[in-house]
């Protein structure tokens, strides 16, 4: 049996990778959202500075008035993660933020 820390959690250090649960006996979880079996996806927070935010907005906003296209700024930052990962580009030579963002845009405007 696990014992509780100070903080009330018995693990606030579990892993982020997936475990098998057991199923409900209704066959739905109460309250819990439909998760496709094909994918799982995790979620983390990231922490932008103000004009980044106001950008991603912004970006939103034009795509809506455009294209009458609803689309939230995580829809975007998780499109530039996979145009980024399908493009093949390597980052790993990059040591900081600054020269990952520098290598990316400059692979964009070849």
């Amino acid at each position: 049996m696990k014992t509780k820390s100070r903080l009330g959690k018995a693990d606030i250090f579990a892993s982020t990778t997936s475990r098998p649960s057991a199923a409900p006996s209704s066959g739905v979880a109460v309250g819990a959202p439909p998760v496709a079996s094909s994918s799982i996806e995790n979620k983390m927070t990231v922490i932008m500075p103000p004009d980044q935010v106001a950008f991603l907005d912004r970006l939103c906003l034009d795509i809506r008035t455009k294209t009458k296209a609803k689309i939230r700024r995580t829809e975007v930052i998780r499109a530039l993660v996979a145009g980024v990962q399908a493009s093949g580009l390597d980052l790993t030579a990059y040591a900081s933020e600054a020269d990952i963002g520098h290598a990316i845009a400059k692979r964009l405007k070849g």
